[in-house]
């Protein structure tokens, strides 16, 4: 139970770090995380709050909440659940603020499973390593042992490849994107005299029929159909 009191010490910092990792599924930034959401993990009294007023929105702990985390957390690590089942009769207010947090990042990862399954599963994997390796480093500020450090050098592989397995899928989306940036240009640049043709006839039209001419807002396809080699 010793143990449990100091791992109960670190699980709020092992929890913001799977925010960092749900976050590297966001759109706008999937490899780094913008410094609000920093400010955010911090634990109560490290940090000033945010500069700008702003606050993540309250989640209060429901019993359906609850047991979405805590089947999370035992599909996942279920060190780390019965690490909970600990907190929930020693530490309640230390549960409760461990259940807010890890509910958070299960709400990031299933955004992130609806548009990448893949990412969705690395991103869990990395969140396990991670998960993983600060339970281990919590228990070597108990005790150090050769067995331990072992356990620990080992977690950290596993951690290492879960990195460099997000990164690599990262970088063949982004590969995919410049692909597609590359394809439309040529095709902007092949077909400039129909492009513009196509895109005067539709505000001429509107014009005529008294209609806004919208050369903006919802975007229209104006490049011509691609052809399959």
């Amino acid at each position: 139970m010793r143990v449990c009191g100091q791992i109960a010490f670190t699980l709020f910092a092992l929890v913001a770090c799977s925010l960092l990792y749900a976050q590297s599924g966001d759109a706008k930034s999937s490899t780094s995380v913008k410094p609000a959401e920093k400010a955010s993990a911090l634990p109560r009294g490290s940090g000033n709050p945010k500069k700008d007023g702003k606050t993540r929105p309250a989640i209060t702990v429901t019993p359906e909440r609850e047991a979405a985390v805590m089947t999370f957390v035992q599909r996942n690590h279920a060190e780390l659940a019965d690490l909970l089942v600990y907190l929930r009769a020693s530490q309640p207010e230390e549960y409760e603020r461990a259940i807010k947090e890890i509910f958070r990042t299960t709400e990031r990862l299933a955004a992130i499973q609806e548009r990448d399954p893949l990412q969705y599963e690395l991103e869990v994997a990395a969140w396990t390593t991670q998960s993983r390796v600060q339970l281990l480093a919590a228990k070597l500020k108990m005790g150090s042992s050769d067995d331990l450090i072992k356990q620990l050098r080992a977690a950290l592989q596993v951690q290492n490849n879960a990195k460099v397995a997000l990164l690599k899928h990262e970088r063949q989306k982004a590969a995919d994107r410049l692909e597609k940036l590359e394809s439309d240009i040529t095709r902007f640049e092949a077909s400039r005299d129909d492009i513009i043709d196509k895109q005067l006839k539709l505000l001429t039209r509107a014009a005529v029929d008294g209609r806004p001419a919208k050369t903006g807002g919802k975007k229209r396809n104006v490049l011509p159909p691609q052809t399959k080699p």
